[in-house]
C-alpha cells in the first residue's frame, strides 16, 4: 500500500493483531465472494496489498500460481504456489496477467485510487476478474449499547477522531459506492457489488480492529481532540463485551475484463 495514503504500519508492535482481526472480521465474506467469481483451480491469482498473506494463502491453496504483493510484505508466510514481491500498486505495473486480481481495503486509502485501479485492470488477462473491498462511513448511530453514557459519548468522539484521522491521510468513505460507475468506465463487464455489515461487539474482531489501530494512530488521533486518558478509556472499552456498535460497512465490488478487448 502506497504510505501516502495509507495510515497503519506493517513495521507496527499492532501490526499482527491487526492483520489477525482483518482476517477474522473480513476473510468469510471476501472467501464468499472470491467463490461466486467461478473456480480457482488452474487459475493465475495477483493479491495487491496482500498484509499478513490470510487471503493469498487460501488462493494458494486452490490456485495455480498466487502473486502476493505489498510494500512491506515480510508478514506474508511462504507456500509452494505463492510469489511474494515488494511492490506499490500506485507506481508499479504488475507484471504479467491474470485471471484473477483481488485488492482489499486498498484503493479507498490511497489519493491516487483510479491511477492504482488502471494498473490492477491492466494485469487482468481477457475474461479476468476484478475484486475489490472497502470500508464504507460508518454509521452515525455508531453505538448500539455501553455500560454508561459517559462510555457511549467516549466512543462517538473516538469514531470522529478515528474518521478524521484516517480522512486527512487520504481515505474517502464514499469510494466504495462509487467505485461500481468506475469500474464501468474502466471497461469492466458484469459489474456487481454486494455489502457486508453487522454488529460489532467489545473483544470481537471488529472492536479488536479499532483498538490495534490506537496505537499506530496516537499522535494523529490526539490533534483531533482526543487525550492520552480518552485512549486509554477507549481501548478499555473495545475489549468490554458490553460495548456494541454498528460496524463498518464493508463493500465488495467485481467486474471482469472483456472476452475480446477491442483495439488499442
Amino acid at each position: 500500500m502506497n504510505t501516502q495514503g495509507y495510515a497503519f504500519d506493517n513495521a507496527s508492535d499492532q501490526a499482527t493483531v491487526h492483520h489477525d482481526a482483518l482476517a477474522d472480521l473480513l476473510d468469510g465474506p471476501t472467501r464468499d465472494a472470491l467463490t461466486e467469481l467461478g473456480g480457482l483451480t488452474g487459475r493465475r491469482c495477483l493479491e495487491v496489498a496482500a498484509g499478513a498473506g490470510s487471503i493469498a494463502l487460501w488462493l494458494a491453496d486452490r490456485a495455480a500460481e498466487v502473486v502476493a504483493t505489498d510494500i512491506a510484505p515480510q508478514h506474508i508466510p511462504a507456500h509452494p504456489r505463492l510469489v511474494v514481491r515488494r511492490e506499490d500498486i500506485v507506481t508499479d505495473q504488475p507484471a504479467g496477467t491474470f485471471d484473477l486480481v483481488h485488492g482489499r481495503l486498498v484503493l479507498g486509502h490511497l489519493p491516487r485510487r483510479e491511477e492504482a485501479l488502471r494498473r490492477m485492470v491492466a494485469a487482468l488477462r481477457p475474461g479476468g476478474a476484478l475484486l475489490i473491498g472497502e470500508f464504507a462511513h460508518p454509521s452515525a448511530d455508531f453505538v448500539v449499547d455501553a455500560p454508561d453514557p459517559a462510555t457511549a459519548d467516549l466512543l462517538i468522539r473516538y469514531l470522529a477522531a478515528h474518521v478524521a484521522t484516517l480522512t486527512a491521510r487520504g481515505l474517502d468513505t464514499g469510494w466504495a459506492q462509487r467505485a461500481p460507475a468506475v469500474f464501468a468506465d474502466a471497461g469492466l463487464t458484469d459489474v456487481r457489488s454486494g455489502t457486508t455489515a453487522g454488529r460489532w461487539r467489545g473483544g470481537g474482531p471488529g472492536c479488536r480492529l479499532l483498538r490495534a489501530g490506537i496505537p499506530q494512530l496516537r499522535a494523529a488521533l490526539l490533534s483531533h481532540g482526543m487525550t492520552d486518558a480518552d485512549l486509554t478509556a477507549t481501548m478499555a472499552a473495545l475489549d468490554d463485551p458490553r460495548v456494541v456498535v454498528n460496524g463498518f460497512p464493508f463493500v465488495q465490488v467485481s467486474g471482469r475484463a472483456p472476452d475480446h478487448p477491442g483495439p488499442a
